[in-house]
């Protein structure tokens, strides 16, 4: 059954979008052989998300519209918002900030910078998810790239130095969206305008793992088309994972289905918009 993205993970300027943060019972791998999927070229740059050594990790204003749930598997919920230190000479600069609560239906903690790193300038998007182990996971955009970063333990106000994920959609494209899958790994994708891609993944080796490499979900078809972030995304009985996704600058969708768990993908098709909305 198609599934559309939660609103609580992935934020964008002047539009709520949805990041998709599902999971549900285990299932059995499949007995049958795992075709190889596609390696997509690696963009990752060693001198991205560099943190701003100017700015003096001051929380001077919030940015409007900028707050982002996320629901916890014991009942709470985290914040996520980005905030304004206006202490660098050069101007205000943009900075994720996170707080957590105490207990299910609590009261909260005092923000915490997650990073020295600054968001934007262009785009602003940010998404996170709860690992398998109770850790959480933020990806958020710095000077043309999307940064990731974990929390080092469980509800700890450390986190791992974000460095380029390998995912960097082309502005007005959108984010990285997150899946949960049922057997507790997390996979993400982004749009790609890469000339053998239209659009990119990388998922856990396993839950709460590590991330494997930046893979290929292939073409569209047509030319001159280039897709959003995923607009929606199922887990099928066998562990599959079908992905729509509607053209970043018309209201057309296309969809993608793995051809077995964790392997290629099918070609893209153009699929009914009303098909891809049901």
């Amino acid at each position: 059954m198609f599934r559309r993205p939660l609103r609580h993970a992935l934020w964008a300027v002047g539009a709520a979008t949805g990041a998709v943060i599902w999971a549900g019972a285990a299932v059995a791998a499949p007995a049958h052989a795992v075709p190889p999927a596609a390696a997509a070229s690696s963009s990752v740059r060693a001198d991205a998300c560099r943190p701003d050594t100017d700015a003096a990790g001051s929380a001077s204003r919030p940015m409007d519209g900028s707050l982002v749930s996320v629901p916890r598997e014991d009942g709470r919920v985290d914040l996520f918002q980005y905030f304004a230190d206006d202490s660098v000479p050069q101007g205000p600069r943009w900075f994720l900030w996170h707080r957590a609560q105490d207990v299910p239906g609590g009261s909260y903690g005092d923000w915490e910078r997650v990073s020295a790193v600054p968001v934007g300038p262009k785009i602003s998007y940010v998404s996170a998810a709860e690992d398998a182990d109770g850790r959480l996971e933020a990806f958020f955009p710095s000077y043309g790239v999307f940064c990731h970063t974990a929390q080092a333990t469980a509800d700890g106000e450390d986190w791992s130095a974000p460095a380029d994920f390998g995912l960097n959609p082309a502005p007005y494209h959108g984010g990285v969206v997150l899946f949960a899958t049922r057997d507790g790994r997390l996979h993400a994708f982004a749009s790609s305008v890469a000339d053998a891609s239209s659009m990119n993944v990388r998922s856990q080796d396993r839950p709460a793992g590590p991330w494997g490499p930046v893979r290929s979900m292939g073409k569209v078809p047509e030319a001159n088309v280039g897709l959003g972030a995923p607009g929606g995304i199922t887990e099928l009985a066998d562990g599959r994972l079908r992905v729509y996704a509607r053209e970043w600058n018309r209201d057309r969708f296309w969809q993608t289905t793995e051809r077995a768990p964790g392997g290629g993908w099918e070609p893209w098709r153009l699929c009914p918009t009303a098909a891809a909305r049901a």
